[in-house]
């Protein structure tokens, strides 16, 4: 989810995956879930050059992303393109995805690659996620929650997330997305921690 975020920013995210799109999409416009946009992004993650720190091993990440927003229901409507880079630190927890985040949004992904390989960053693969966000209001709080689709898993997932600046909210905003997610009948068990890339690494390595 990309919004304007401060230098230091902590991301509450919990992931689950579910096996019908098309039931959650109805029981998010029965808890009166707001349909934003649709998103195809085009993440690219790189690792540090050689000799230094291995983002795999430190559960850090870097990524750069090209995000193309469009209406699903409006095919007539303009679809808008932007990038980012984006840093994502260690896991801070044992059962979610809650990490700092800092996200910049930048003007031309191609220099940005052309400077990460000029100063050695290894260019580890690129995730393609189609995407479909929503948006809740939940006990006085605002909930973004994605459905997505990742192509190379065949696999569908639900992501939310709350943003905050403080780590003393992490554990409120963890519990308080677990409570959102009972409404649709995902328990608290079924969080999913890896990222996608490290799901898609494990579903290579078992080929």
């Amino acid at each position: 989810m990309n919004r304007k975020k401060s230098s230091t920013m902590i991301e509450v995210e919990i992931k689950v995956k579910i096996s019908d799109p098309n039931l959650i999409r109805k029981k998010f416009e029965d808890f009166n879930g707001v349909y934003k946009l649709s998103l195809h992004h085009e993440d690219t993650y790189f690792n540090m050059p050689k000799g230094l720190r291995d983002f795999k091993q430190t559960d850090e990440a870097l990524r750069l992303r090209k995000s193309i927003e469009f209406n699903r229901d409006n095919k007539t409507m303009a679809q808008k393109i932007n990038y980012f880079i984006t840093y994502k630190g260690k896991k801070i927890d044992k059962t979610t995805k809650t990490r700092e985040e800092i996200e910049v949004k930048i003007n031309e992904i191609e220099d940005m690659k052309k400077l990460l390989d000029l100063l050695g960053f290894r260019e580890v693969f690129t995730v393609v996620k189609e995407r479909e966000l929503y948006d809740f209001k939940f006990k006085d709080t605002r909930i973004e929650a994605l459905i997505d689709y990742i192509p190379i898993l065949e696999q569908h997932f639900i992501e939310v997330e709350l943003i905050t600046e403080s780590y003393e909210n992490v554990k409120e905003n963890k519990e308080l997305l677990f409570v959102f997610l009972e409404n649709f009948g995902i328990k608290k068990q079924e969080s999913v921690r890896k990222s996608y890339l490290e799901l898609i690494a494990d579903k290579l390595l078992s080929v």
